[in-house]
């Protein structure tokens, strides 16, 4: 007699969906900018946020210029900021070299996608400090 379960696809599919629903939180910031608290941790065991801006057409997901500030307030390793330019350029991303904030401006069709990856991003580089 076979005892094995046969596990419902639509089961876990749900499953999932509900718990990043229920562990991701959206909190309206100002009139055109959202902050998002992913499901992600970071190197330093915090909850990784993203901001969500509205433009004309598009949105700018980004990390505010958080990031690198917390791995370096004084912005004092020219090491860990060339390391993470790389990554972030390599991975799509923009980086602005004055405030270093990590963004990148996409359609409304991207904007989910867009947030999962820059909170993966952030995590990743949160390892380099």
């Amino acid at each position: 007699m076979n005892n094995k379960t046969i596990l419902d696809s639509e089961f876990v599919q749900k499953s999932i969906s509900d718990w990043v629903i229920d562990n991701t939180k959206v909190i309206q910031v100002s009139e055109d900018t959202l902050e998002v608290a992913t499901t992600e941790i970071d190197a330093y065991g915090d909850t990784v946020y993203c901001f969500v801006k509205s433009l004309t057409d598009t949105y700018q997901v980004s990390d505010d210029g958080r990031l690198l500030f917390k791995l370096d307030p004084g912005a004092s390793d020219e090491e860990l900021i060339q390391t993470a330019t790389e990554l972030v350029l390599s991975s799509g991303f923009d980086f602005d070299d004055v405030t270093n904030e990590i963004s990148i401006t996409i359609p409304k069709s991207e904007l989910a996608s867009s947030i999962m990856k820059l909170a993966q991003l952030q995590v990743a580089i949160s390892y380099l400090g």
